[in-house]
């Protein structure tokens, strides 16, 4: 079945009452951005909304991916984990017509909120205390060693989906969609997991209860890293979608400068090169974490380190689809997903609502009033989860990496009567937005995963499954328009009716103290999918017409 859009939940959860069937969430609050629309965060083959209700806080996860028979699927992770009853899961109420839109009803996942705070954030502030990360080091090993004695996997251990609490001591796991149980035995996998922390030879074929094995190898061998020299951090680029290594330090141990500098830490150097050894050998011959600590299990093969860089260390591997943030049309085709966007800064802007006064800034790569364009949101709850770390007009010129979800297109009309597009991602979270230099940048960009050298993360899974990503084909049930080419440039929309949220955005432009239009705004709009009319050139029914006109005067002289 084709689910619901991004902007078609964003609509339908603008009033849960009349949308949800759930009694209980029927009378919750959706969490909002600063101008009053719904917040979503994406995960697998969801996207996550959060939900407050009297003394409650749920995780609502609304699907926007097909995923082969998802219902029976989720029935079954919900049965194991209830007979578990660990803590190192949440119990959910899979319900398959939660929600209705335009009349029809989907599937949606009601969840607990997870207390604490997610392994990105977690890093993002002790990376640099090593007894934090000694103490998650002990988690993880437990955590661990729990699922093997289990026999299930989660299938993506990664920062975004791990939960820590008690200054590291305790941890929960949250996005179930690729989880491994024994009634599963025999079936392929939905997902591959996030790439910086999977096995490079993982596949939709490779599924069962070993999965985690090498995402707890990779983050102990970088835990052990840091504990030993911080400095690794900024030196090996870390931020939260990365710790210490990337999918490209497994492609090729041998020339990874990541791998080189820790053979050089007496305390790491024994484990980093187990781990290359293990990077390089079948997935199947991965040992636990228990075995690896042990020296045991761990394939016997030589890796020639200090190698030439190899053509997988010169392509850069992204864990999600690459954007250059001076394509809005690249952007724009990924509403709903989650992407890596590269760009340079050419301003900050800070507002203030006119009502309560809260800051947020829209941060630009290029001038809005030019054509289309692409910026991020940074709302007040963003402003205040970055705090110091929040850009400034000092940041004008650097290039960035943003990891997030891109926001329903926005197009609207500014005084005097100039339109603007653009498409943005929100920056909510520590970690989100990373300084790089501009030889990185342009590193990235030339072999990220959305360019034309790679697909996107996950698209051969999807592929072998029947499955097309949400920015591949038409999700909504009443649209027919096709996808944005990634090689057009700048289209410009063409006047369209305003959607319900649209009216609500345009009500909201006049709460700030900005003297004129904003430069940028979350308009659910959908980009025009054709690129503008050549000029220059008569076409056929041009030159139909010429020859009409020729006959005629012929005959007139005639």
């Amino acid at each position: 079945m084709a689910y619901p859009t991004l902007e078609q939940y964003n609509q339908a959860l603008a009033s849960p009452q009349l949308t949800l069937r759930d009694a209980e969430l029927r009378t919750g609050t959706v969490r909002t951005t600063s101008l009053g629309m719904p917040r979503a965060l994406c995960g697998g083959f969801a996207l996550t909304y959060t939900i407050d209700t009297a003394g409650k806080r749920y995780a609502l996860r609304c699907f926007h991916k097909e995923a082969p028979e998802l219902e029976k699927r989720y029935r079954l992770i919900s049965d194991k984990i209830k007979q578990l009853h660990s803590p190192f899961f949440l119990p959910f109420d899979f319900q398959s017509d939660g929600i209705v839109i335009d009349k029809r009803p989907y599937p949606v996942v009601k969840m607990a909120w997870a207390a604490g705070e997610t392994l990105s954030e977690f890093l993002d502030a002790h990376h640099a205390t090593p007894t934090a990360l000694s103490k998650l080091r002990q988690s993880l090993t437990q955590l661990s060693a729990y699922l093997e004695g289990q026999k299930i996997a989660h299938g993506d251990i990664q920062p975004g989906n791990v939960m820590v609490g008690a200054q590291g001591a305790s941890l929960q796991l949250i996005d179930y969609d690729g989880m491994f149980v024994e009634a599963f035995r025999g079936a392929r996998a939905t997902e591959l997991g996030q790439l910086n922390f999977q096995h490079p030879a993982r596949s939709a074929t490779y599924f069962n209860e070993t999965l985690d094995r090498f995402s707890f190898l990779a983050l102990d061998v970088a835990l052990q890293a840091l504990i030993a020299q911080p400095g690794i951090w900024r030196t090996s680029r870390s931020d939260p979608d990365a710790v210490v290594f990337r999918r490209n330090d497994y492609l090729d141990p041998g020339s990874s400068p990541v791998f080189a500098q820790l053979l050089k830490l007496p305390t790491v150097a024994a484990e980093a090169r187990k781990l290359a050894q293990v990077a390089s050998s079948p997935i199947d011959q991965t040992p636990s974490l228990a075995e690896f600590l042990q020296g045991k299990g761990v394939p016997q093969i030589v890796v020639a380190f200090g190698a030439a860089p190899s053509a997988a260390q010169q392509a850069y591997q992204g864990a999600y689809t690459v954007c250059d943030a001076l394509s809005y049309a690249q952007v724009a085709a990924q509403v709903g997903n989650r992407i890596e966007l590269i760009g340079r800064i050419v301003a900050v802007d800070r507002q203030l609502t006119k009502r309560s006064r809260k800051p947020f800034l829209f941060v630009n790569f290029s001038n809005w009033q030019d054509g289309p364009s692409v910026k991020l949101n940074i709302w007040t709850d963003g402003l205040d989860a970055l705090g110091a770390s929040a850009p400034t007009k000092d940041w004008i010129g650097k290039w960035v990496s943003v990891t997030g979800l891109v926001d329903p297109v926005y197009h609207g009309v500014a005084a005097r009567g100039r339109s603007y597009t653009s498409a943005s991602v929100t920056v909510s979270q520590r970690g989100q937005i990373q300084i790089i230099e501009e030889a990185e940048a342009k590193f990235r960009l030339r072999g990220g995963s959305g360019s034309s050298k790679a697909p996107p993360r996950n698209a051969h899974v999807l592929g072998e499954m029947g499955v097309k990503p949400v920015s591949a084909r038409n999700t909504s049930p009443s649209s027919s328009s096709p996808r944005i080419p990634p090689t057009s440039t700048h289209p410009v929309p063409p006047p369209t009716p305003k959607s319900a949220n649209n009216q609500v955005l345009d009500r909201m432009r006049g709460q700030t103290t900005h003297q004129s239009p904003p430069s940028h705004g979350t308009m659910p709009h959908r980009p025009q999918t054709q690129p503008p009319a050549q000029s220059g050139g008569l076409g056929v029914f041009g030159w139909v017409i010429l020859g009409i006109v020729v006959l005629v005067l012929l005959r007139s002289f005639a």
